[in-house]
């Protein structure tokens, strides 16, 4: 664990991106490597001047820099765009579990940090580049998410499953007021994963995010994609046996069910790995997604 002096109090904004690098540091250094290089970034766009900042950042940037020479065989630190397919996948996975637990209203202070932390990752994906709209709207609804059950529970109130009741009701989140609340409670002890994780697997496949809820309203939030960018050939398509064409759009989608398929082998998820692999099959041999 990276031994650094405590975050000052005109830096507590990136405090929690902090926390998440802390608890990832043995089981994830790719998470814990790019959430304080995010950290660093928003830090320095706050306090860089400071007697107290320069004490916390001067250290935080010797580590980063020993951190990316130790790993520098390691292809998601010197990679970003591998580096961000397993960003995402691992922020799709956190908001999966949160999902299936609201679902199934399974609520507690583990459901509160998992939708949480979900938010908070995705807020990380900004240091590879531009963010998709899917993970902006999914970001946006699991940090509202998280706020919501954790005042429910505070307030001894039951919360309702799914996204707001109201259409017109707005995704505000109150980062303040949890912080506040929640100083303390989101400790080691506190695990990301749902209480249905099988032994020796660190996330259980959750299938797919449901794009729609049932509801009223029809309020939905958007099933989660990657943003990552391909290199494209000089006319844009790809062709295939047959004449079948592949969009750049389609070309994206076969390098992120390849990049997933690759990290979720790091969390000894075959079955996730077989299916994106499978949709990386049938896209490529058939031009049909899955």
């Amino acid at each position: 664990m990276a031994q650094l002096p405590e975050c000052p109090e005109s830096l507590k904004k990136i405090q929690h991106y902090m926390k998440i690098a802390s608890e990832h540091d043995n089981k994830d250094p790719v998470i814990s490597y790019w959430s304080r290089l995010y950290a660093l970034q928003i830090a320095l766009t706050i306090d860089k001047s400071s007697k107290e900042a320069k004490h916390f950042l001067i250290p935080l940037m010797d580590w980063l820099e020993k951190q990316k020479n130790a790993l520098k065989e390691n292809d998601m630190i010197i990679n970003e765009t591998a580096a961000q397919a397993h960003f995402e996948n691992y922020a799709v996975r956190l908001f999966n579990a949160a999902d299936t637990m609201d679902h199934q209203e399974n609520y507690n202070k583990n459901i509160v940090k998992l939708f949480f932390t979900a938010g908070l990752l995705m807020d990380v994906l900004s240091v590879f580049g531009d963010v998709s709209e899917e993970i902006l709207n999914t970001q946006k609804y699991a940090k509202w998410k998280a706020t919501y059950i954790h005042n429910c529970l505070k307030n001894g109130e039951t919360p309702i499953s799914g996204p707001p009741s109201n259409n017109n009701e707005p995704l505000s989140f109150d980062y303040t007021k949890l912080e506040k609340d929640s100083r303390g409670s989101f400790d080691n002890t506190t695990p990301l994963i749902s209480s249905n994780a099988q032994p020796g697997t660190d996330f259980p496949n959750l299938g797919d995010t449901p794009s729609t809820h049932n509801n009223s309203n029809e309020y939905s939030y958007p099933s989660i994609s990657t943003g990552i960018q391909p290199v494209i050939s000089e006319g844009g398509s790809l062709v295939l046996k047959d004449g079948v064409k592949l969009t750049p759009n389609q070309i994206t989608k076969v390098q992120k069910y390849c990049k997933f398929a690759s990290s979720a082998l790091n969390y000894d998820d075959v079955s996730e790995s077989i299916s994106n692999l499978q949709k990386a099959l049938k896209l490529l041999t058939t031009g049909e997604e899955s």
